[in-house]
């Protein structure tokens, strides 16, 4: 038997979805991607949701919203993928990375409140696995440096502090302390890639938290120009009778969500509890498996969390990187797909190429 890595888990639900937008005549944004955001924010229990055509995306269009550019910083862990700190490369701002703490796979929380300055705008700590991370130590450090923050317009103002955006790329439905993912930082972005729990093909999502000075209805408005080129009215809004009449207000961005990508959302959403209570049977039984073997798994579940259970993370005690090598190529042989998450990125040529050295991220 052939066991691949994550291939995307379809149905005939998910086809007929599919099917019924190309017959329907609508098949870019429109009904069933308002439709798939109005679910989204109703599982991650928020007032609204935009969907976008990635998780990076949806990253980089709050970063532009919240004003983030040329002079600021940006903190994120060195243990992520790129995406978690190209987008600050994107809007102009300096990527900033904290070594994970020791036998962790998190951020060193001491390390995150060593790094804020005066420059910091945003932290984007990684939910990484589906496993969330622990915000009240990240909440705690960015209000313990409030002294610090300059905001530089109306929305950092109305914050007062460094602003807390969530890689959850790996998280949806996952949950920490009685809350959803989603509704924990003050921005959570999701990732429906083709490897992700649940899938779109390509796709993302962005959440928020309700924020004295911050109107929601206007947020979404302002994801709505930078993912349509600027324009005031999407193409559903201008099939209204006479309501053919638009302006551009800025030379923005093209990164929507079609209805085609939507279908397929919608559909995983129905199937998405059975899915998430397979991957859990799944975890427990590997848990068992390798009960007293000299390896560390990620807790993915406990008392007041559960993990999404997208990645099985297992580190191989006392080994080095050939010995690892040489258990995926022993699991290949059985035709197990494995993979490594993450190289760091300071051994990727674009992050030393910025300056990063892996040897000040020993734990990473």
């Amino acid at each position: 038997k052939k066991i691949p890595f994550s291939p995307p888990d379809m149905s005939e639900a998910e086809i007929n979805e599919v099917a019924e937008a190309l017959r329907s005549g609508w098949i870019t944004t429109g009904p069933k991607t308002k439709e798939f955001e109005r679910l989204i924010a109703m599982c991650c229990q928020t007032e609204q949701a935009v969907c976008l055509n990635s998780a990076t995306a949806c990253m980089e269009s709050i970063l532009r919203v919240l004003g983030v550019g040329a002079g600021d910083e940006v903190i994120t862990s060195a243990y992520t993928y790129t995406a978690t700190a190209s987008v600050t490369c994107y809007v102009g701002a300096k990527v900033v990375m904290v070594d994970t703490a020791p036998d962790s796979f998190e951020m060193d929380y001491d390390k995150l409140a060593d790094a804020i300055t005066e420059r910091t705008k945003v932290v984007l700590p990684v939910d990484l696995a589906g496993v969330v991370c622990d915000y009240d130590k990240i909440f705690a450090v960015v209000e313990s440096k409030k002294h610090l923050f300059s905001p530089a317009n109306d929305i950092q103002k109305a914050y007062g502090r460094v602003i807390v955006l969530a890689d959850a790329a790996h998280a949806f439905g996952a949950k920490w302390h009685g809350k959803m993912c989603g509704e924990i930082a003050d921005f959570t972005s999701f990732s429906f890639h083709a490897v992700k729990n649940l899938t779109t093909a390509e796709g993302g999502a962005l959440t928020w938290r309700n924020h004295d000075g911050v109107d929601n209805e206007s947020l979404y408005k302002q994801f709505q120009l930078l993912s349509l080129h600027g324009q005031n009215k999407d193409a559903l809004a201008k099939t209204r009778l006479g309501a053919w009449e638009y302006d551009i207000v800025a030379p923005y961005y093209k990164c929507n969500m079609t209805d085609v990508m939507a279908g397929i959302g919608l559909a995983q959403l129905k199937r998405y509890p059975e899915m998430l209570y397979r991957r859990r049977q799944i975890i427990e039984r590997y848990n068992e498996g390798l009960k007293g073997r000299n390896v560390q798994v990620l807790d993915h579940f406990g008392d007041d969390h559960s993990s999404s259970g997208h990645l099985y993370l297992v580190r191989l005690l006392g080994e080095d990187v050939e010995y690892r090598n040489a258990v995926i190529e022993r699991m290949a042989e059985r035709g197990i797909a494995c993979n490594v998450h993450y190289k760091p990125l300071p051994m990727m040529t674009a992050y030393k190429n910025l300056g990063f050295d892996i040897v000040d991220y020993p734990n990473a």
